[in-house]
């Protein structure tokens, strides 16, 4: 599953969608595009700091449903997508193709309806008249060694989806409802295999050259051939034809209805110049800034250090509803910092203008003795959020023989002792997590009934009865280090798959002990790994804890080789075609796909297609609480914890609107530069 996010700043969210990335545990960091896409290994899984904070080694930014919702403090990322100034927020196509219905302007979620009608001013949490100007610098932890952020090697740099545009976006109030963006207006083909997108006049890319429907052909070309192979996985596959009907029009045609999603994420990847692409080594790594139409461009680039981003004055697209009020800043800094801590400190300093806090210890007592705090200078902010959250748990592969056995991978699970390290270590923070789709109507409960109940129950004699009888349940401590009951459960279960205790050891009638490498890449995540291996070693097991650096991590994931590592699952909202990819047994073994852990099971396979299909919110809803509920009781991981929180420290140099979106903190692209207090001004932050 995928573990790699975006760098910059915070949340994540999650290119999100096609690039989020996952949260680590304490960080800042700038998530991957922000969209809810499914579940990534991201790089940033494992501690918060990464996160939130914008801080993390994040990877790269999956494309699929880039959008400019992206660009927030969960997704600075893709700010992309704009048009050019017309008499009504969105031109009229004067008719519809044949066999096509009448142009719209949006493509909805599911069946549900758009929340802003066709001629909005603007999205309703931006501050229209926002002033522009300023420079912001933000941190990234890790390091970066390309930028370019659709194919599968390197490290992408922070922001990138912020330079390109897309025929479609969505904004920071609903989850998965597109607007035209590039293109003025669309047609939905009567059997729904099609959608004929119709672009403006007047896109063009930051050197000038017109953007075409030509331009979008190349692109899905491109990205077909050389592009990451988990977007072939989730979307290619599927895909019949993308073709250029005229040089303002650009057919997109599914081969099945299987996937209802799929158009709709297609189209919302950013649009590469063909002009510029076809004279370059698209699947390499470069430091060469890629040529881009979006509201940003690169301006410069200090390898592996920092990339800093700057507005484009005469951006086509400024004048869109949909761009209003935001990309209010003239430069973006994302500064690199190799050390956490490092960052942590650099930031209360005042060398950077704002962070997501993911550590607890960081957030609770980490502020208390800076000045800056109580002069009103440096400001801390705990914001709810309302978006789905990404899944973190240790993960197991599944091609190593013990773990292929359901009950050692659950034996392990009571070994993992939340409430003492949520006492000791999480500073009471965080809470539990048991769905693969935290904070979201997809996540089962209770025992199945209903839809969900059907749907399950053609899968009786396959799955386990206890499904259908026994509510499940984490397993629970004192809080005080006592694990003994939760150990004999452990040690039941470890017998039952032939694994028993002989002096000292857990060993199997081979006489093999059990052991096995944890390797992780942070050190902020040792806080939740050596309590856990220490409670292993309590039976019996010889774990070993294993911290590499970034570069190593993504090589073990991409060729398999780990026992269990964490990893944060960060899904699509709705989940769909992106699940394919890290759960379907056709991609479990070919290396650098998303199934890193190895899964191969039918009925897992069945019900992920059950959820591309849906057709309803209501279907998806109980598609996904079969899936999530049976997932959960095979425990592929073990799941560590959950925190729908923003937690937020800024220097006081911002303005901000005063209507925050629904998903999201706005941060930065709906927030301006506002000096007005000298106190936090740099130079002066001391």
């Amino acid at each position: 599953m995928e573990q790699l996010r975006h760098p910059a700043m915070g949340k994540d969210r999650r290119l999100d969608r096609l690039l989020e990335p996952v949260r680590p545990a304490g960080q800042t960091a700038v998530p991957p595009v922000r969209r809810c896409e499914w579940h990534r290994l991201s790089l940033d899984l494992v501690d918060r700091s990464g996160e939130r904070c914008g801080t993390e080694p994040t990877k790269r930014t999956e494309v699929g449903m880039i959008t400019r919702r992206q660009f927030s403090i969960g997704s600075m990322i893709t700010m992309a997508g704009a048009s050019l100034p017309l008499p009504r927020a969105f031109a009229q196509t004067a008719a519809g193709e044949a066999g096509y219905g009448a142009p719209t302007y949006y493509l909805p979620m599911l069946d549900l309806k758009a929340a802003y009608p066709k001629d909005f001013p603007h999205w309703n949490y931006v501050r229209p008249d926002a002033p522009k100007g300023g420079k912001i610098i933000l941190g990234v932890f890790g390091t970066f060694d390309t930028l370019n952020n659709l194919t599968t090697d390197g490290t992408e740099a922070a922001g990138l989806g912020a330079i390109n545009d897309a025929l479609i976006s969505t904004n920071l109030d609903e989850l998965d409802t597109y607007y035209v963006d590039t293109a003025e207006a669309l047609e939905v083909s009567s059997d729904k295999l099609s959608i004929i997108l119709t672009m403006r006049e007047g896109p063009r890319f930051h050197d000038g050259h017109p953007m075409t429907a030509e331009d979008v052909a190349f692109t899905h070309q491109l990205l077909r051939e050389k592009g990451a192979l988990r977007l072939r996985a989730r979307f290619y596959d599927d895909m019949d034809g993308i073709e250029a009907l005229d040089g303002r029009r650009v057919r997109f045609t599914a081969k099945t209805l299987k996937n209802p999603q799929l158009l709709k994420a297609v189209a919302s990847f950013p649009i590469l110049p063909k002009h510029w692409w076809e004279s370059r080594d698209f699947g390499g790594l470069t430091m060469e800034p890629p040529l881009g139409s979006g509201a940003y461009k690169i301006k410069s680039v200090d390898p592996g250090r920092a990339i800093t981003l700057e507005r484009v004055a005469d951006y086509w697209g400024k004048d869109l509803p949909q761009n209003i009020g935001s990309a209010n800043f003239d430069e973006i800094t994302y500064q690199y910092y190799r050390d956490q801590d490092v960052l942590y400190e650099a930031f209360k300093s005042g060398e950077f203008d704002f962070l997501a806090i993911g550590r607890p210890q960081q957030w609770v007592t980490g502020f208390k003795s800076v000045s800056a705090v109580q002069t009103g200078a440096l400001k801390l902010e705990e914001i709810p959020d309302a978006s789905p959250q990404p899944y973190r748990g240790l993960m197991f592969n599944l091609r190593r023989p013990y773990f292929s056995d359901v009950r050692v991978r659950r034996a392990l699970n009571y070994l993992y002792d939340f409430e003492t390290t949520q006492k000791t270590s999480y500073y009471g923070l965080y809470s539990r997590i048991h769905s693969y789709f935290p904070n979201t109507d997809f996540s089962f409960s209770g025992l199945p009934e209903g839809r969900e109940l059907e749907i399950l129950g053609q899968y009786r004699g396959k799955i386990p009865d206890e499904i259908f009888t026994t509510e499940f349940k984490q397993p629970t401590t004192d809080g005080n280090g006592n694990i003994r009951a939760n150990m004999r459960a452990a040690l039941d279960l470890l017998k039952q798959a032939g694994w028993e205790s002989r002096n000292g050891k857990l060993t199997n009638a081979a006489g093999e002990a059990m052991a096995f490498e944890i390797a992780y890449f942070t050190p902020e995540i040792e806080k939740t790994i050596l309590p856990f291996a220490e409670n292993l070693r309590r039976i019996g097991i010889q774990p070993s804890p294993r911290l590499l650096d970034v570069p190593q991590f993504r090589n073990r994931i991409n060729n398999f080789e780990f026992d269990l590592m964490p990893a944060a699952f960060t899904p699509f909202f709705p989940p769909g075609e992106a699940l394919r990819g890290g759960w379907n047994s056709r991609y479990a073994d070919r290396p650098g796909d998303e199934n890193s852990q190895g899964i191969k099971d039918p009925v897992i396979d069945e019900l992920v297609e059950m959820i591309i299909a849906a057709q309803t919110y209501d279907e998806k809803a109980a598609t996904c609480k079969a899936f999530d509920r049976y997932a959960t009781w095979q425990f592929y991981s073990i799941a560590l914890y959950e925190d729908p929180v923003n937690r937020v420290g800024y220097w006081d140099v911002f303005g901000r609107p005063d209507t925050r979106p629904k998903n999201d903190v706005g941060f930065p692209s709906t927030w301006w530069s506002d000096e007005k207090n000298p106190k936090a001004a740099r130079g002066q932050r001391r």
